[in-house]
């Protein structure tokens, strides 16, 4: 009989590997979640402050991102003047840019296309998409930077826990 604990026996069943994944999924959304409470000091007054307090909350939740998932983790490029992001996690990528004139963000890859305004009324800076239309799902849905980390990194994979890396109380 094959060892439920071996690397082998788990990628051949697919309902621990659902599992894995659901696992996965629940507590990288707790980290990005934690790192995406804190609030600003005061409220920004324009787009370009918005941007900066979002790059920060990017910041913050990439670092402990970054701490479960390894050297493998998202990377948070900050261009300056004007302030441009860019997310990289594996072969996805998340471009934010800033329209100073307009007060617009446009936001391109992994589903988030479309143009955004900052919600300067919101506890956090958050983004609400423009390029939707009332009948659209997500229509009016603040986008927060727990948001923008989650759907990056949607398809990540913790380690196995170490418990599981030994062989086991059935070893004979």
């Amino acid at each position: 009989m094959a060892d439920p604990f071996e690397p082998d026996f788990t990628a051949q069943n697919p309902i621990v590997a659902a599992a894995s994944r659901i696992r996965d999924r629940r507590e990288i959304g707790k980290l990005i979640d934690a790192a995406g409470g804190q609030q600003p000091e005061r409220r920004p007054e324009d787009a370009d402050e918005s941007l900066a307090l979002f790059a920060e909350q990017l910041a913050i939740g990439c670092k402990r991102l970054n701490a479960i998932l390894g050297p493998r983790g998202v990377k948070l490029v900050r261009l300056e003047r004007p302030l441009r992001l860019r997310l990289r996690f594996g072969e996805h990528r998340v471009t934010i840019d800033l329209e100073p004139v307009q007060q617009l963000v446009r936001m391109t890859g992994m589903g988030l296309e479309g143009e955004y305004q900052f919600d300067l009324e919101a506890p956090v800076p958050s983004l609400v998409n423009l390029s939707k239309i009332s009948t659209e799902a997500g229509y009016g849905e603040r986008l927060t930077a727990s948001g923008v980390l989650k759907v990056l990194a949607r398809d990540a994979e913790l380690p196995p826990p170490p418990h599981l890396s030994g062989p086991g109380p059935l070893s004979f």
